[in-house]
């Protein structure tokens, strides 16, 4: 099976279904990860160019230890993907027509950052005008936990590599503690949603949705700390 882990930011994957990259890779299935901005604003003492340089090589490094085997990097401006969503769907399209997923991870749609909020339409708008089969949607938790799931993997036997795998992410676990903060979050999905030490859960989408446009979507920026 092919499977595309799409982040909006290079940590995403690794902090919302890291885990289950790791189970993926273990089942021999083919995963592929698309970023769609590099996350400059992440390192804004720094010139973005040099920001994204090093948010990339953490990404890469972080990509060996899940077992992802290719990356795409369609460096759109972080915190501002929404204006450019064009971009974004004809990046997406691309990848799509090469890697041929059947199942696809993102963000979910109510999570408090507007690059995170805007995965959903942009996957939806590359679908509905693409010739590629239509793969399974599953969304993850970053900044927002999910209010409701319906699937999910027992990631007990993969937490340190997915520990590991986020502090790849030294630029930003410098600045506030990821990897100890998502270790408990999964601990927590683990006891009461799973019913093992440490679990991922994911809620299932829709690829047509009528009531969700990328036509004159406004993606508010507050309510949430940006990295």
């Amino acid at each position: 099976m092919n499977v595309l882990i799409i982040a909006p930011h290079p940590d995403d994957e690794a902090i919302g279904c890291g885990g289950t990259i790791c189970l993926n890779n273990l089942r021999g299935n083919r995963v592929s990860a698309l970023f769609l901005s590099s996350g400059e604003q992440g390192l804004r003492h720094l010139p973005p160019e040099k920001a994204r340089t090093i948010r990339e090589r953490e990404a890469q490094s972080a990509a060996e230890i899940l077992g992802i085997n290719s990356m795409s990097f369609l460096r759109l401006p972080d915190l501002h993907v929404e204006d450019n969503i064009d971009q974004a769907i004809a990046g997406l399209r691309r990848v799509l027509q090469q890697e041929s997923p059947e199942r696809i991870y993102m963000p979910h749609p109510h999570d408090s950052h507007p690059d995170h909020r805007i995965c959903l339409p942009v996957v939806r708008a590359a679908l509905r005008h693409g010739d590629t089969p239509m793969p399974s949607l599953l969304t993850y938790e970053v900044w927002t936990p999910l209010l409701q799931y319906d699937d999910g993997e027992d990631i007990t036997a993969v937490i340190s590599r997915k520990v590991k795998a986020i502090r790849c992410h030294r630029s930003q676990v410098k600045q506030l503690r990821y990897d100890r903060a998502v270790k408990g979050l999964n601990q927590y999905r683990g006891a009461l949603a799973w019913k093992c030490d440490y679990a991922e859960i994911f809620q299932h989408e829709n690829i047509r949705d009528d009531a969700t446009s990328t036509e004159n979507l406004i993606i508010p920026t507050q309510g949430y700390m940006h990295r």
